[in-house]
């Protein structure tokens, strides 16, 4: 190994949440100048949107707020869990899917996004905004920018 930490984002489809996060957390890297310290990647549990970009909607939330990020998405495979440090799941289906797939030796690898969030309380899932709207967007940027910062900051200080 070559001593980053690798995190891994993961959600249904991999072209809303997941993404998001992933093109968030690489900007907090770069923006601290410890990219070289991270492998950031996002997948999802479902096979249905291989190879396309993320969610135009999604991209846009992210574009307003200066963060530009392409995406292809992936499925979220088995042997990721022994690449990834850390596997961040946005919801308890896809926590239990992905703890479903791997063996149990790297099942502590396998936590809730929210888990780090300061202001969860309680809420351990982020909520899909695939059918809401442009607002639904908004508010799973404000979510992730807050919980990728707070996980920033833990992983920087360890």
């Amino acid at each position: 190994m070559d001593g980053k930490t690798r995190v891994m984002f993961v959600c249904s489809g991999n072209i809303c949440r997941s993404p998001m996060a992933h093109g968030l957390f690489l900007d907090r890297i770069e923006r601290r100048g410890v990219s070289d310290r991270f492998e950031v990647e996002s997948s999802g549990t479902s096979d249905f949107n291989i190879g396309e970009d993320m969610d135009e909607r999604g991209r846009n939330e992210l574009a307003k707020h200066g963060v530009t990020f392409n995406h292809a998405v992936r499925t979220f495979e088995p042997w990721d869990a022994e690449d990834y440090d850390l596997i961040l799941t946005m919801e308890r289906s896809n926590h239990e899917k992905v703890l479903g797939m791997i063996p149990p030796e790297f099942r502590d690898r396998v936590r809730m996004f929210r888990d780090f969030d300061p202001e969860a309380e309680g809420e351990e899932e982020v909520p899909d905004p695939y059918f809401s709207g442009r607002n639904g967007f908004s508010e799973v940027y404000r979510i992730t920018e807050r919980t990728v910062d707070a996980l920033l900051e833990k992983l920087l200080n360890r």
